[in-house]
């Protein structure tokens, strides 16, 4: 059902009903289905079959109507408006030019080959500016075979051969940049700590792209290109040469004929990474201006950018902000489609947003009460992640215990929580995470009195504030709110005997 819930939903935010001529049919099912998950009333199949169909939920007639549903919704998709001012003029081009290329197809296949040719020859000059290469790749090779096999026209075949073969070069180039950034995400997605292996390889990466960027400039090379070289700036923390490259990268989509709008996020994006890191947050603010000017609301990139002005309002200590904008997106239609891997890091913030409520710092939270044991066993992806995002939730199950004085449990957590510290928080980029754990665990030991606490975890306060976090080797989703904070509202919670 969630492929019927996400084409619905896409028609109704564009003002398509796709049973608009069965409105104020009694009796007809495929309308009641249509309507029933429109208005949220079915959540599965078998709600919708057991009020379709007096609970058949495997039967082949809800199967059916399902099937229709389905149909009918994809024929709508066509009609939606892809020239409106909300898309960029690249965006209205990539449409259009597909739209374009498929006519052409079909005035072929009628024999109207005529004007099939023409249009094909124009197409092909708007599609290069637009850096549309496969569609290119496939124009010239069409013109290719007019020319050769129905026009007879040896020069125009000549051109159209050679166009041909420079389009499908810069292709293998653009295929090639794909891939090697694939390889490189598919090892990072789910895993936040650091990998020196990933370092080397976005090293060899980059310079076995570097010829091809200096040969092609088109977009889906040269945004590939950039993101591998980037990789290899972030995955050793470099972040001032990481913002330098992102400068050189956005330099140069701005000099596409057209508004690289996705290109342009991306790199703007990752400034805003970077002035989190380096601690520039009036610097961070600017970049983010340039995010909301080019985002399109709903887009995974936009969960992606709200994703980390959370954590820069978190950082700045502007609370009250984070909280109504971790609430907002959350309750976001399309917040559902969202990949398990980004839901996770949604649901460690909202953990910590509960935990800034119960210290005071948050006015009011949409939940009454946060379950702590069901939101440990909500994570698939990041518990294996025990020395990158899994940090950030065995930190904030620490801070709920604490804020709910369950002390017996603390006080069961403190052997395990010591094994962790020392084997998967010895390394260099974990280090604050570890003096902070290490302070956590001088809570118990000092007998839960605040005096005795702050005497025993002294000297691992300091040595946490002499690794600034503009300093540390971890990736930014680790430390939520910056441990010297946490530890602040920690101590407050503790009793002063």
């Amino acid at each position: 059902m969630q492929d019927l819930r996400e084409l619905i939903l896409l028609l109704s935010q564009h003002h398509v009903h796709p049973l608009k001529e069965l409105e104020g049919a009694k009796d007809s099912k495929l309308l009641a289905l249509y309507e029933g998950i429109a208005k949220g009333r079915y959540h599965s199949d078998e709600e919708a079959a057991a009020d379709l169909y007096g609970g058949q939920g495997a039967s082949s007639s809800y199967r059916k109507l399902k099937s229709t549903l389905r149909d009918r919704l994809l024929e709508r998709v066509f009609e939606i408006n892809t020239q409106q001012d909300e898309y960029s003029d690249y965006q209205k081009a990539y449409y259009e030019c597909h739209k374009q290329w498929v006519i052409v197809r079909f005035l072929t296949g009628q024999n109207a080959n005529t004007v099939a040719l023409t249009l094909a020859n124009k197409l092909l000059r708007t599609a290069e500016r637009f850096d549309f290469t496969l569609l290119c790749m496939d124009i010239a090779s069409y013109l290719r075979i007019q020319y050769g096999l129905r026009e007879s026209n040896p020069k125009k075949f000549e051109e159209a051969s050679q166009q041909f073969e420079r389009f499908r070069k810069v292709y293998d180039a653009e295929a090639l940049a794909e891939e090697l950034y694939t390889l490189l995400v598919v090892r990072m997605v789910n895993n936040r700590s650091a990998q020196p292996e990933i370092i080397e390889l976005a090293r060899q990466y980059s310079e076995r792209m570097r010829p091809h960027m200096e040969q092609y400039a088109t977009y889906k090379l040269h945004m590939y290109g950039y993101l591998i070289g980037l990789t290899y700036y972030t995955a050793q923390n470099q972040y001032q040469e990481a913002l330098d490259y992102c400068q050189e990268a956005i330099t140069f989509f701005k000099k596409r004929p057209y508004e690289a709008r996705v290109p342009l996020q991306i790199f703007y994006y990752q400034q805003l990474i970077c002035h989190i890191h380096l601690r520039q947050f009036e610097a961070g603010k600017e970049a983010a201006r340039h995010c909301i000017r080019l985002m399109q609301e709903g887009t995974f990139n936009w969960f992606k950018y709200r994703e980390l002005y959370l954590h820069l309002l978190l950082h700045t200590r502007h609370y009250q902000e984070a909280a109504r904008l971790l609430f907002d997106t959350s309750e976001h239609p399309r917040f559902e489609f969202l990949p398990e891997n980004v839901v996770e890091i949604w649901r460690i913030y909202e953990a910590y947003v509960y935990f800034l409520h119960r210290a005071g710092r948050v006015e009011r939270t949409p939940k009454a009460k946060f379950k702590l044991a069901k939101f440990i066993n909500e994570f698939s992806i990041f518990n294996k992640d025990r020395s990158g995002v899994n940090i950030a939730i065995m930190i904030v199950k620490w801070l709920m215990l604490l804020q709910d004085k369950q002390y017996g449990k603390l006080l069961d957590e403190v052997e395990s929580t010591e094994q962790y510290c020392y084997r998967h928080l010895r390394g260099e980029n974990t280090k604050r995470s570890y003096y902070f754990i290490r302070m956590l665990l001088q809570i118990p030991m000092g007998q839960f009195e605040r005096t005795a606490v702050c005497e025993r975890s002294a000297r691992l306060l300091e040595g946490l504030r002499s690794a600034p976090l503009q300093l540390a080797n971890q990736t930014h989703e680790i430390e939520i709110i910056p441990y010297e904070d946490l530890w602040e509202m920690v101590l407050e919670s503790i009793d002063q005997r």
